[in-house]
């Protein structure tokens, strides 16, 4: 019984049937075959390069928060504030910038696509 299982599995049998299939097939259907079977194989490929390279390599992004005492006057807190003042008002200042600058490159985004008619 195995070997009728052998004989009715072959290689020559398979592209037979194969052949059988496509013969049947629409031309337009053997393109999209073609192109659904390649795009497969290419994200498969993509993937098998991608796990080639080496793993990024991962930093830890910690965040310290300042303790502080329960029991601080409203001098120390104040005091505190004036000391944090130029520092915080330096961070907001480079964010506004990188936002500018972000949205400077949006718009001149948005302007190459009005000019080209996509927008």
């Amino acid at each position: 019984m195995s070997e009728d299982l052998a004989a009715a599995v072959s290689a020559r049998g398979a592209l037979s049937d194969i052949r059988t299939y496509l013969r049947r097939r629409q031309r337009h259907q053997i393109v999209f075959l073609t192109a659904a079977i390649g795009l497969t194989f290419l994200m498969i490929y993509g993937f098998a390069i991608e796990m080639k390279g080496k793993p990024r390599e991962y930093h830890r992004d910690i965040v310290y928060f300042k303790q502080w005492n329960a029991d601080r006057t409203d001098a120390q807190i104040v005091a505190q504030q004036k000391i944090d003042g130029p520092e915080q008002t330096k961070r907001e200042e480079d964010e506004k910038r990188l936002e500018a600058e972000k949205r400077a490159i949006f718009q001149r985004l948005g302007d190459q696509m009005n000019s080209v008619g996509l927008y």
